[in-house]
């Protein structure tokens, strides 16, 4: 048999997953695992009976080693509601057009894919690293009637790359989802009750483009808290067909505005209430978001975060941390390495992504660990801010020194250490406060202290 040119004969071994391929079926199945078995993930055998597909079959599609023909993929696909599309597979097993053989997916982004961590990790990112639990755990919940889920961490930690995941997720339910920044806010409208309540209203009319008809509703006798409740549930959740996911981020700003805490923080709390017995409200998801609760402006059985589902996001422990690593292709996954990174930063999420990427990016861990703590480290930016917020209060100035000198942790006034909290510097610990990670400490020590 002669032998015929590579370029006119191609071996047809099947098709594959592309990476947005993989994406999407994996989000469908969460889909259906939160809906159908109680947010615990299928087994490869429940797969395997809802699919049809034998267990080997779908092992050789995920590994990518070799492919599958379009049926199963189709069968697959319609078994979670989705069509299939052409941009969901790849070649597998046979000469691409532009003569590069691929083998297997391509897992993780190369190095001109990777961006400098910075703000909410994409929905579409291999770089979210999931709390064990917390991202199924918060799904389950969006589901029920009337539910608070309350995010809790200091800034950097993942709070608004969760907050995405749970937009995302209430779409995929067909639910109507609305996130208000408090940041957004004007100072001056954070100041005055009356207006804010305004704003928060009209602004959930407009992202969900329903009529902003606020003065029929805003009655001066009735007060500002009542015209609220009214408006929200005559005129938002009474219009809308589905459940609203409502999501208010950067919560902890309203609380330096005492008149409007005390007005806020208790009319989200009888929201929560008035949902157990009355069935326009329960269509209402609430998501809060903050940084902090160590100091609040009001009584706790007025405050809504007592109630609900409490999510608090920890620092990273070493497994989460090598998971990233291999994303990033940085220090070769290696456990000692990745315990290095870990004992800097104190697991703090945001400043692991930036030393896995400048580690990505060529420099040693040595250099990294030499430099860390300089004004002229990977952490120049973030420390520089710190160091010029921290200059402006002497009082911020002596609690950092001790805690930089002394091996235990101290009590803090409560309303310092709302501040200091939510800004990442410290934590709680059974005894008082202490500092957050190793690498403020060696911070303080250079540049507090002279």
């Amino acid at each position: 048999m002669n032998q015929v040119n590579k370029s006119q004969m191609k071996r047809k071994r099947g098709v594959g997953l592309s990476n947005s391929g993989l994406r999407r079926l994996n989000q469908a199945i969460r889909v259906v695992e939160c809906e159908d078995n109680q947010g615990k993930q299928f087994t490869a055998e429940e797969l395997s009976d809802r699919t049809g597909i034998s267990t080997s079959t779908l092992s050789r599609l995920w590994t990518g080693k070799t492919g599958v023909d379009r049926r199963t993929l189709h069968l697959l696909f319609s078994a979670f509601n989705l069509d299939l599309w052409e941009s969901d597979l790849q070649q597998v097993g046979e000469e691409a057009e532009d003569g590069k053989l691929i083998t297997e997916r391509e897992s993780f982004p190369t190095t001109t894919q990777i961006r400098y961590p910075s703000g909410p990790v994409p929905i579409d990112s291999n770089l979210y690293v999931s709390r064990s639990g917390v991202d199924d755990r918060t799904f389950q919940e969006i589901q029920q009637p009337g539910c608070v889920i309350r995010i809790k961490a200091p800034s950097g930690f993942g709070k608004s790359s969760l907050v995405l995941r749970i937009l995302n997720y209430g779409n995929q339910l067909g639910y109507a989802t609305v996130a208000i920044d408090l940041q957004q806010a004007d100072s001056e409208t954070l100041a005055n009750t009356h207006t804010f309540l305004q704003w928060f209203c009209k602004v959930i009319s407009l992202k969900l483009k329903l009529d902003s008809n606020i003065n029929q509703y805003w009655d001066d006798l009735l007060g500002s808290k009542l015209s609220t409740t009214l408006y929200m549930r005559e005129s938002i959740l009474a219009q809308l067909d589905a459940p609203l996911v409502l999501v208010i981020n950067e919560v902890e700003r309203i609380f330096e505005c005492y008149d409007t805490a005390k007005n806020l923080l208790p009319l989200l709390r009888s929201w929560h209430e008035e949902a157990q017995q009355d069935p326009v409200w329960k269509k209402l998801r609430l998501v809060v978001a903050y940084s902090t609760d160590a100091y609040l402006p009001l009584d706790i059985n007025q405050s809504p975060f007592n109630i609900g589902l409490p999510v608090p996001l920890p620092e990273f422990n070493i497994e989460q941390v090598e998971s990233l690593a291999s994303v990033y292709g940085a220090i070769d996954n290696d456990v000692d390495n990745c315990k290095s990174v870990l004992s800097l930063t104190g697991g703090n999420p945001s400043l692991v992504a930036i030393a896995l990427y400048h580690l990505q990016q060529g420099m040693t861990l040595n250099e990294l660990l030499e430099s860390a703590c300089s004004l002229k480290g990977i952490y120049h930016n973030p420390l520089q801010r710190m160091l010029a917020q921290i200059n402006q209060n002497s009082q911020w100035i002596d609690c950092l020194k001790l805690l930089a000198n002394g091996e235990t942790a101290i009590a803090i006034d409560s309303i310092l250490a709302y501040k200091l909290e939510g800004m990442g510097l410290i934590k709680p610990n059974p005894n008082g406060w202490e500092l957050s990670c190793e690498l403020y400490r060696s911070f303080f020590q250079a540049y507090l202290f002279n």
